[in-house]
């Protein structure tokens, strides 16, 4: 069996200002990098065969620490990256809701009408394909042992609705999972399943 761990980044900056990252860094705040100590601590003695991560800096920032002095590389994995959301990262989420209400809206409730066209994001369909890209990468490359993956919050989303066999219309009403949360996905016998959801025990 392979058991994956999906890692959602620590805290970071715009997470605490309500800005919106996309494809855009910002930086581990400290208690994002606190956050990520505690889980490295947690899983200091799992084994791991491999460490992935979204090549965006936040994520990658996040790999490290957890991979702590083990002699493995940390793989990029372009197709785990986060959302993209054009002109609109960077900017604060009261803005984006002002200059574009109907996209906002959309973005929050309704993926099937969420459509970024005006300022260049990425749409949630494209988003899916991504993901579902990036989950058969990993099983061509490994077939048991657990693995660890470190990504984003919408790219987490559109995961858990691929591998619980949702269509797009249910992509609004899946959890973000928290900053450190580990989600684990089991793949037995051509299946894919969620063992465990957002847990962040390491921070109690």
């Amino acid at each position: 069996m392979l058991k994956i761990y999906f890692v959602r980044h620590g805290e970071t900056e715009w997470n605490t200002q309500g800005i919106f990252q996309g494809r855009n860094n910002s930086n581990l705040t400290s208690e994002g990098k606190e956050q990520t100590l505690k889980l490295a601590s947690k899983l200091k003695d799992k084994e791991f065969k491999a460490f992935y991560s979204s090549p965006l800096g936040r994520a990658m920032d996040t790999a490290q620490i957890i991979k702590g002095d083990r002699n493995i590389p940390i793989i990029p994995i372009d197709e785990f990256q986060e959302i993209g959301m054009g002109d609109v990262e960077g900017i604060p989420r009261i803005k984006f809701e002002l200059t574009y209400p109907e996209e906002y809206f959309n973005f929050w409730n309704d993926a099937i009408n969420y459509n970024p066209k005006a300022f260049g994001g990425e749409s949630y369909a494209q988003v899916l394909e991504r993901a579902e890209l990036g989950l058969k990468k990993l099983i061509a490359n490994h077939k048991d042992g657990n693995i660890l993956v470190v990504t984003h919050g919408v790219m987490l989303k559109a995961i858990c609705n691929l591998v619980s066999n949702h269509d797009i219309s249910n992509f609004s009403k899946q959890q973000v999972p928290e900053n450190t949360s580990v989600t684990i996905i089991d793949y037995i016998d051509s299946n894919f399943e969620i063992s465990l959801f957002s847990n962040t025990d390491h921070l109690k």
